[in-house]
């Protein structure tokens, strides 16, 4: 079986319905004064196409990608490196998988830069997740 990449993060937040942990993530972008990120739905892309591309319709349940900027994290990679404009938008992927439909899963894939603007883009994503769980009434 084929393995997610080391870099990225995948909370398991439950008992929750797919709906209140969308809630609970736009609200997070809201608390971090954030821009409201524009909404890939990914799920329902992946079972449009199955037929026609050969692959399974039933990945997930549930499942959207959060892409958003942050002119503070941007500022701060652009003026390392200008290069650093591929690192944006940075994503937050929500989804659930068929049969555990009370467990959402929060996945980010945080930059790789190990620099001051690196970890500032880390510690976003960080308060991100931390702040989902929080308005989700989760403990951590």
């Amino acid at each position: 079986m084929a393995r997610a990449a080391d870099d990225i993060v995948v909370r398991e937040l439950q008992p929750l319905a797919y709906l209140d942990a969308r809630a609970a993530l736009l609200d997070a972008f809201v608390d971090e004064g954030l821009a409201p990120p524009a909404v890939s739905q990914f799920g329902d892309m992946l079972a449009r196409t199955a037929h026609d591309l050969g692959h399974r319709a039933d990945f997930y349940a549930e499942a959207e990608i959060f892409s958003f900027c942050s002119a503070q994290v941007s500022g701060r990679m652009i003026a390392e490196d200008v290069r650093n404009i591929a690192q944006c938008p940075m994503t937050v992927a929500l989804y659930t998988l068929p049969g555990r439909p009370r467990t959402v899963f929060l996945a980010t894939r945080p930059p790789a830069l190990q620099s001051p603007a690196g970890e500032f883009a880390r510690a976003l994503l960080r308060r991100i997740i931390e702040r989902t769980i929080d308005n989700a009434g989760l403990t951590r």
